[in-house]
């Protein structure tokens, strides 16, 4: 790594980091895509799958910090029966 990339990414925040982080991946796994002479317009749906998976780019869904709903929050809904 050299020092300016260094300093920029001691000089980010967390989220920043983690970002970069992602995007980084990215780059990667596109790599691998176009060594296999699969990058191109018409991606199937298995390969973009694979791609989303490889990234990272969902892995904060499993973030404890992310779980702030329960069964019991909100409201049940009131129906109105019109005659």
């Amino acid at each position: 790594m050299t020092k300016r990339l260094h300093q920029l990414l001691d000089n980010m925040t967390q989220q920043e980091q983690s970002e970069v982080e992602i995007f980084a991946a990215f780059v990667i796994a596109r790599r691998n895509l176009q060594k296999a002479s699969v990058l191109d317009n018409d991606i199937s749906i298995q390969e973009l799958m694979q791609l989303a998976e490889s990234s990272g780019s969902f892995d904060w869904l499993d973030a404890e910090e992310e779980d702030v709903y329960s069964l019991e929050d909100g409201k049940a809904v009131q129906w109105s029966i019109k005659s």
